[in-house]
């Protein structure tokens, strides 16, 4: 409907510029008077069309109307006599705010898909960001301006009728469609940067930064040519920006423990990816009820032949023992399975061990985190089944603070914090939940170092070859929303019980009961003498708060705080628990080596990094525990990290005898490139050497001089000599260059160098 209202006592000026300003603004006509109103049917145009047939019709309508007082006839009249006098204009306009309201609709039309398309995705921007496991500030920086532009869109779609010009030019339409390209490619910047398994594709190429950056001005590109405005708060905040995404690389070190080499996190998320991959198939197998026979198992997972293993006198427990391989002494932990297929007798001692060695198969693929046991297989001796995993001396790690409470210090908690913590982000990042995080399913090896043990890929894969005993005690880390689920007194007739699902927010406050454990040395809820869970589930459902100890750092009461938060949805994520732990880790951490363990006499005490170099190069040192040193110091010494390298490279051994030569020299070239980059001379000069060489990386001349320059600039004699030479004698896509190269010579000579001194006398090149 158009309205066509008359003022009362107003005279109005009315002309064609006038007219079409009002008709471009608002698709109706409006002469304002608070008794008369002429409407004229926008469904119908017989009013204009008799006009048009009778050109009588329009005075008698003039005539018509009558008002009570001269003033408004003269006023009427004159309004009538002008619309008159203008009546070609007056049925143009007509037409034109008839035609104009159904254009505007149309316009309308043309834009609504592609505004439910942009508001829409504007929506699945803000699941994402409520999802992210990552970086949420730089989420949260590009989802407060897609929360601006669904505003001015949905403000645009109230007003429509206001905005009648907006949805009348072809260039908005074409800005629009553009504006959601944007929008999706600030969603899909979103999920790769919040999801660690597809963070990774950002980190390869160095380009986060620059992607957030285009994105963030290509956004305000269209705000602006769109004319829609917003403002923001933080005036910092691009700089805060940017801050952030300098510390992506340390999530990768802090959570994981991985190194900034390219190769190495490709190797590290190639394996994850595998993982889950394998994982997935096996779950859909699963569901689908599908069992494989011995022989499709056998191809993929053989039976390792019990009788190559000799056994010892050690067995923590009946089922458990220790053996040792009769080719090179290396010790594994035999957990026999064959007496018990399953609690419920439901599968054969065939069914059982296939089931077993499916599962393993996948989760020999854990080998890249060293937090986490590495599974060997499943042997089969005298018809019994053994599960073969790692050896770990000193048991689990309830045992272990029991017996060695003494020797624990802040430090070592710490380090068995973050390495634990470490261990649950990595089975998280490969989308396998553990189920019982508990200090019996925590052992440790015989250089203290922890890993995570006693899980798999389902249920019956626990019930198999876990200790039942130990499953009794998960009520002591129980997430309330599991422990509470059972209990008698939420439940009634009118309530069915509800099931909630096992999910990783379970098992954070699992690693925050554990990580209290740590830190106290005494189970959770240890106080408790009778009727545990009961008194359990009261503390809980009271919000009950376990004590620390006065000496427990701030920053660890914080973590265990947030990760037993009641309701799940504010429990801290498991990669902030490691960042918060790895910064824990770095204030306290202390140069000295680690205290020795007791009682027991035969303990190892770990040497520090320069006493291990000197038994390294002592013609009669242990090189087993030099490399012992260096493997545990290497997350956190360059000179370590360097020597832990240079023995995956030049030394025998026996832990890397099962790894193949190119594949040892592969890692070693990588730690090589990492620990150059990071300063080291040595490491340099290596990596310099390889990459002239050709020695498991591409043949470089240039990038060698690079590294091999950067060594001889902290005083090292080789690297000079080899500088020296190849510009002395050019080749290699060296040009020659034997001033230069004699400078080098010269200097490497003075050093002592004794090839160099030699190369200069043959050569009349005068040293010192």
């Amino acid at each position: 409907m158009i309205n066509i209202n008359f003022n009362k006592g107003k005279k109005r000026q009315t002309n064609d510029d006038e007219l079409k300003e009002r008709e471009s603004k608002n698709p109706r006509i409006e002469i304002n008077d608070e008794d008369s109103t002429m409407i004229i049917d926008n469904n119908s145009n017989s009013y204009y069309n008799d006009i048009l047939a009778n050109p009588q019709y329009y005075s008698q309508e003039r005539n018509s109307l009558s008002y009570k007082t001269s003033q408004e006839e003269n006023e009427l009249s004159n309004d009538l006599n002008r619309l008159e006098i203008d009546k070609v204009q007056v049925l143009n306009v007509a037409r034109t705010v008839i035609e104009g309201t159904s254009s505007v609709a149309k316009n309308f039309a043309t834009f609504a898909p592609f505004i439910n398309s942009f508001l829409d995705i504007g929506k699945e921007i803000i699941a994402l960001y409520e999802k992210a496991e990552h970086n949420k500030e730089l989420c949260g920086f590009l989802l407060k301006r897609c929360n601006f532009a669904m505003a001015e869109v949905q403000d645009l779609v109230i007003r429509k009728t206001e905005y009648s010009d907006f949805f009348s030019k072809q260039e908005n339409l074409s800005l629009f469609k553009g504006f959601i390209d944007c929008m999706k490619k600030i969603k899909k910047f979103i999920a790769d940067v919040s999801q660690f398994n597809k963070l990774k594709k950002f980190l390869y190429a160095n380009s986060i930064e620059e992607n957030c950056t285009r994105l963030e001005q290509e956004f305000e590109g269209y705000m602006n040519s769109l004319n829609f405005s917003f403002a923001l708060r933080a005036r910092n905040e691009f700089a805060t920006m940017k801050y952030d995404m300098k510390q992506i690389k340390d999530l990768l070190f802090c959570v994981y423990g991985v190194s900034d080499d390219k190769q190495t996190q490709q190797n590290y998320f190639d394996g994850m990816d595998l993982v889950v991959e394998r994982n997935k198939e096996f779950q859909n197998q699963n569901k689908q009820r599908k069992l494989l026979d011995s022989s499709e198992v056998e191809e993929s997972e053989p039976l390792l032949d019990g009788t190559q293993y000799r056994k010892t006198n050690v067995y923590p427990s009946k089922r458990i023992g220790k053996r040792t391989s009769l080719d090179n002494c290396d010790e594994f932990c035999f957990k026999e399975f064959s007496n018990s297929s399953s609690p419920s007798g439901k599968f054969s001692n065939e069914q059982t061990q296939i089931e077993i060695r499916r599962q393993v198969n996948i989760l020999k693929e854990l080998k890249n985190s060293d937090h986490i046991i590495r599974f060997y297989g499943v042997a089969k001796e005298d018809k019994k089944y053994y599960l073969v995993t790692e050896w770990m001396e000193y048991g689990n790690l309830h045992e272990y603070y029991t017996n060695y409470r003494d020797s624990i210090n802040l430090e070592i908690k710490i380090k068995f914090a973050l390495d634990i913590c470490r261990g649950v982000a990595y089975l998280h990042g490969c989308k396998i939940l553990h189920h019982d995080i508990q200090s019996a399913n925590i052992l440790v090896n015989e250089l203290r170092k922890v890993k995570i043990a006693n899980f798999g890929l389902s249920k019956k894969f626990s019930d198999i070859t876990r200790n039942i005993t130990h499953n009794l005690e998960n009520i002591r880390y129980m997430a309330p929303e599991k422990l509470l689920l059972d209990n008698n007194e939420n439940n009634n007739n009118d309530n069915k019980k509800k099931k909630v699902p096992y999910d990783p927010k379970c098992e954070i406050y699992s690693v925050g009961a554990l990580l209290w454990e740590i830190a106290e040395l005494k189970k959770p809820h240890s106080d408790i003498s009778s009727e545990l869970i009961v008194s359990i589930r009261k503390r809980v459902k009271e919000n009950y708060v376990l004590p620390f100890s006065s000496d427990v750092p701030f920053e660890w009461k914080s973590v265990v705080s947030r990760a037993t938060e009641y309701e799940p949805e504010w429990r801290i994520k498991i990669s902030d628990i490691c960042i918060e732990l790895y910064r824990l880790h770095k204030k306290y951490s202390s140069q000295n080596s680690m205290p020795p363990l007791s009682p027991t006499p035969t303990a190892v005490t770990i040497p520090s990094v320069e006493e291990a170099v000197r038994e390294h190069k002592s013609p009669n040192g242990n090189k087993r525990l030099a490399w012992q040193s260096f493997s545990y110091h290497s997350e956190t010494d360059i000179e370590a990290k360097y020597w832990y390298g240079y023995y995956y490279y030049h030394e025998e051994i026996p832990e890397l005898q099962r790894i193949s030569k190119e594949e040892r020299i592969r890692i070693a070239i990588n730690i090589f490139k990492e620990t150059a980059d990071k300063g080291n001379p040595s490491a340099q000069l290596r990596y310099g050497m390889c990459l002239w060489k050709g020695e498991g990386v591409a043949i470089d001349s240039h990038e060698a001089l690079k590294y091999l320059k950067l060594a001889a600039n902290q005083g090292n004699s080789a690297a000079m000599y080899i500088i020296g030479k190849a510009y002395w004698n050019g080749g290699n896509d060296i040009e020659q260059d034997k001033v230069q190269g004699a400078e080098y010579l010269k200097i490497a000579a003075n050093n002592d160098h004794p090839t160099a001194k030699k190369m200069c006398l043959e050569n009349n090149i005068y040293y010192l």
